[in-house]
């Protein structure tokens, strides 16, 4: 499926193209503005168009002006077309659990944690932006739902951008799994359980939204999935260790982290 931006460039190509102007440079002149602002707003790999290009845009060709701008706002949130649905079960949920094999769960992540995770694949700089803010956007959840995160060991000794980045971050962690609304669990080494994929389960009034992580994000509300999920996520967890185990471990960590810094 195309992303937000990539459906906002083809609709400004197509109602440039439907309302005869044949040419970047010819709608360019219409709307007083250069010629590569326009090829600008109809390539996808470039920053969202400003409101009011959009605005113009839409008066000149007839283009409808709040798909437009629904699209934009989509594109801008940072937030992948495919996360959607979960993030929105995410945002409302009264219960949330983790399950991370490889890295923290975005919603206990430091923004240079995040950055150091997001920064591997080749984003702009205004993308990687984005993408980060989105992600420490969702962490408005915390304090609003119960959240049970569980990760493996290998999760606090994998160094994500500098020893001082995982030191931070464990420090944080120590700060926010003190709360009695936030329980974080530490798969410890030897066992060796759930290997095959991190997940989340967000959950409310009975209505559970699984979260798969592989190549890509797969939401699904679908009740066998959800189950399957539910009786994965207790093997794990029964495997953790205690939440005060848990917590001496990720102090161990950042007494580290903080020797190599």
């Amino acid at each position: 499926m195309p992303t937000p931006r990539e459906q906002l460039a083809s609709i400004l190509k197509r109602s440039r193209i439907d309302a005869g102007f044949d040419s970047h440079g010819a709608l360019a002149k219409r709307l007083n503005v250069s010629r590569p602002v326009v090829s600008k707003a109809e390539n996808p790999a470039q920053p969202v168009p400003s409101d009011a290009l959009l605005a113009g845009w839409a008066g000149v060709t007839g283009a409808p002006l709040d798909p437009l701008t629904d699209l934009a706002h989509r594109a801008k949130s940072g937030t992948p077309e495919w996360f959607m649905p979960y993030l929105a079960a995410e945002s409302a949920a009264s219960v949330l659990r983790y399950w991370a094999p490889l890295l923290l769960p975005g919603v206990l992540q430091i923004e240079p944690y995040a950055r150091a995770v997001l920064s591997v694949e080749r984003y702009t700089p205004e993308r990687l932006a984005e993408l980060v803010a989105a992600r420490m956007e969702r962490q408005q959840v915390l304090g609003r739902a119960y959240v049970t995160a569980v990760i493996d060991h290998h999760v606090l000794q994998r160094c994500m951008g500098s020893p001082e980045i995982m030191a931070e971050q464990c420090a944080h962690l120590i700060t926010v799994t003190e709360r009695p609304d936030i329980a974080l669990h530490v798969v410890p080494e030897g066992a060796n359980v759930g290997l095959w994929g991190a997940f989340g389960i967000a959950a409310r009034d009975g209505m559970a939204t699984v979260n798969l992580t592989t190549l890509r994000d797969v939401s699904s509300t679908a009740t066998d999935l959800a189950d399957e999920a539910m009786q994965a996520y207790e093997r794990i967890l029964g495997a953790a260790l205690p939440r005060a185990d848990s917590l001496e471990f990720v102090r161990e960590m950042e007494s580290q982290w903080k020797t190599r810094a």
